[in-house]
């Protein structure tokens, strides 16, 4: 007898936990004004701002692929579209630090963006030593199998954005990456003996 109460208790005691938690979370989704300190702690909203910081990252390291392309390419025309590319960088770069600017009031800090860099790109680093690329003993095959599978890299983080992104110019951002880098991309395989 004692047991089954002491269950009915337990019982009543989870489900009455299981309302309140509902209620909080339903509460955090609908209402908009929430405190400012709440508000920093939900992951959501760093969404926008974890990917302003891994783009303009990750568009470092294209400027400096490109930046070794004008120095060591044979190929006139991978010269000339790694100029395009680092024209196109520089834009973006400049754009995503004035959106970082509008949205948190702030620069972008250079630590924080090195560091999520290397937390979640540990894929592209693999791939994107630019060492191995500068020693590279035939240069132009190699900036374009690493240059096409960067730029793939963009497009999966701009696509991400376009779904998931809170402020609608970034969003907007993120679709004219994709546009840009997709079109980049077809331009790099043409030249490519070997598509990757």
């Amino acid at each position: 007898m004692l047991n089954k109460s002491v269950n009915f208790g337990l019982l009543g005691l989870l489900a009455a936990l299981s309302l309140t938690n509902s209620a909080i979370a339903e509460q955090h989704q609908h209402s908009p004004s929430a405190p400012a300190d709440m508000t920093n702690t939900m992951p959501q909203p760093q969404g926008d701002q974890r990917f302003i910081t891994m783009m303009i990252h990750h568009d470092q390291k294209t400027l400096k692929m490109a930046d070794l392309a004008l120095q060591k390419a044979k190929n006139p025309q991978i010269k000339a579209l790694a100029t395009e590319i680092k024209t196109e960088q520089t834009k973006e770069i400049e754009q995503l630090q004035a959106f970082y600017k509008q949205l948190y009031g702030a620069e972008v800090p250079a630590g924080v963006m090195n560091c999520m860099g290397m937390g979640n790109g540990q894929g592209m680093g693999k791939n994107m030593s630019l060492e191995s690329l500068e020693n590279s003993p035939n240069f132009d095959q190699e900036f374009l199998q690493k240059m096409i599978h960067h730029q793939q890299m963009s497009v999966k983080m701009a696509s991400k954005a376009a779904e998931n992104a809170n402020a609608p110019q970034i969003r907007n951002l993120a679709q004219a990456i994709i546009k840009t880098q997709t079109a980049q991309i077809q331009k790099l395989q043409q030249l490519s003996p070997v598509e990757s």
